[in-house]
């Protein structure tokens, strides 16, 4: 072997790949596409079910016990109103958190990483805090309770699982300022990207930051109810972007 063949390394990277290759690996998004197309239609249809929700039934305003009673009589009831649609909704956001950051890498990867792990880490944390199966089972436990001091126990449980959750717990609370955060860089990630629309950067923006107002007193919640209806129309925008694309960035 000469010394010249061995000096020569082999170019792969210069050879370009035939046009089905191509088509191959951009097709292997179409399923992820899809199901976080359907998925985050199907959130923008669930957030308006839940505001209605809260609305037809009112939370419960008389702590623990009243939470208990409202599990025995009606867990349907009581597990919509401790929010199970948001458990369903955080499911659903996985497959769109991953073709997000699928589309959004090619523009802006460090951005796209980053918001694709702020945003799973608050999935866990949202999942993990949310006690309304253990409301549901101590309800029980109370329920059939014998004694004075097993209904003690069972609602000093009850007052941890509540407050934890309902009075914005640790958990809760770190995983929204995660998710808000998350949006805020997905938010910037789209006004570098061609896929989507200028306004769907921006709606994801806002959205976010007036989201942080939940925790401000006053005029905090009419500010997250601005937020929440930004987010409706942008899971919306998004759904349907991605159940039109056919391949990484390409409308189908």
């Amino acid at each position: 072997m000469s010394h010249t063949a061995i000096a020569t390394p082999i170019r792969v990277a210069e050879v370009p790949p035939n046009a089905a290759t191509a088509a191959t690996v951009d097709s292997r998004w179409s399923v992820l596409f899809r199901v976080a197309g359907v998925g985050a239609l199907l959130t923008a249809i669930l957030i308006p079910l839940q505001i209605v929700a809260f609305i037809a039934w009112p939370l419960p305003t008389g702590g623990v016990l009243e939470w208990f009673e409202l599990f025995q009589e009606s867990p349907i009831v009581a597990l919509i109103s401790y929010d199970l649609v948001l458990l369903l909704e955080e499911v659903l956001l996985i497959p769109i958190i991953a073709a997000l950051t699928v589309v959004l890498f090619r523009t802006s990867p460090s951005l796209a990483i980053t918001a694709a792990g702020l945003w799973l880490v608050s999935v866990a944390l949202f999942i993990g805090s949310n006690t309304a199966f253990d409301m549901l089972a101590l309800s029980g436990g109370y329920a059939e309770a014998e004694s004075g001091a097993e209904r003690a126990a069972y609602l000093a449980a009850g007052q941890t699982a509540l407050t934890g959750y309902m009075e914005f717990g640790t958990a809760f609370v770190v995983g929204y300022l995660l998710a808000s955060a998350a949006g805020v860089l997905v938010g910037i990630a789209m006004l570098r990207s061609a896929v989507f629309p200028a306004i769907a950067g921006w709606a994801a923006i806002v959205a976010n930051v007036l989201g942080l107002a939940l925790f401000a007193p006053g005029v905090g919640v009419l500010l997250s109810i601005v937020s929440v209806l930004i987010l409706i129309a942008w899971y919306a925008a998004i759904g349907w972007r991605f159940l039109r694309l056919d391949g990484l960035g390409e409308e189908g």
